[in-house]
């Protein structure tokens, strides 16, 4: 199923990502602990994909074990800067060939392990490149979803622009959005009304990202260029138990997004079973 009939088709969405684990021994468990997200009845979820296609052949294989046995559609993540036509060609056929509808399309970062690497040598240099790619080549077969940045992309921002190179991969053949991570929701609402005013009617799904280890997650903040806010920080510095905290703070904020009539969410589980049954059940009046 496509997750363009499901967002068009529910008032509320909750989907989850997933990173494969690389190591063979955790990897094996988290497919034989997968149930409990099952049980969680999320309408989608999306698998990463490591940089450079680190974990190419894991995620795939993630992939193909939710699509025979969960009911719930899975889409795998893309990344194509460092991949040749044909490579992509390769990756997306394979994906095809199971039975996988969704794709997540995106450019990756320029990879840093590269020495001098030169972005005009490559063939996808940006994201609309790589939709036009699939759409091109595969038709209406895959529902593209692409990337949002509501606080601006890390090497970019000029909101306007960049809003409309949005537009332009909508046109091009994207479906709907999920953004970065973001922990002010008024980057995030400031953002949707640019786009509105931009004529983008297409989804925007938040990507909620619960801080339950705040030293990784402020890294991971800092190199995409989200702001967690200054309160946010002291409070961390200063509590004990930061994954009770970061669940705390991660249900205030999806709880005012809906209220705000945010109903579609997409939460960064970062594979934290623990964290996201707590977050779930903080919301189970809300979903």
């Amino acid at each position: 199923m496509k997750i363009s009939e499901i967002l068009s088709s529910k008032d509320y969405s909750l989907s989850f990502e997933f990173f494969p684990p690389k190591d063979d021994v955790i990897f094996n468990e988290f497919l034989k602990g997968f149930d409990f997200y099952v049980n969680l009845k999320p309408d989608f979820v999306s698998i990463t994909y490591g940089a450079g296609g680190s974990t190419k052949d894991k995620t795939f294989n993630l992939v193909k074990f939710v699509k025979e046995n969960c009911r719930f559609p899975v889409m795998p993540h893309v990344t194509s800067i460092t991949h040749t036509p044909q490579e992509i060609l390769n990756i997306l056929n394979s994906y095809k060939d199971i039975g996988v509808e969704n794709i997540l399309a995106l450019r990756g970062d320029i990879p840093k392990w590269v020495s001098n690497f030169d972005i005009s040598n490559v063939y996808f240099k940006d994201a609309l490149t790589f939709v036009k790619f699939i759409k091109k080549n595969f038709g209406d077969h895959f529902c593209i979803g692409v990337s949002a940045y509501p606080e601006g992309f890390p090497t970019y921002k000029n909101f306007d622009k960049e809003i409309d190179y949005l537009r332009m991969k909508f046109d091009e053949g994207g479906s709907f959005a999920i953004t970065q991570m973001f922990f002010d929701n008024s980057y995030f609402y400031n953002f949707v009304d640019m786009c509105i005013k931009k004529g983008i009617k297409n989804d925007i799904i938040p990507g909620i990202m619960p801080i339950t280890n705040f030293k990784q997650v402020y890294s991971f903040a800092t190199s995409v260029g989200a702001t967690i806010p200054k309160e946010l920080i002291y409070r961390f510095e200063n509590v004990l138990d930061e994954e009770n905290l970061g669940i705390e703070v991660a249900i205030s904020q999806m709880d005012d997004l809906i209220k705000n009539g945010f109903k579609k969410i997409h939460i960064y589980t970062l594979n934290r079973k623990n964290a996201i049954e707590k977050i779930l059940l903080g919301l189970k009046n809300l979903f």
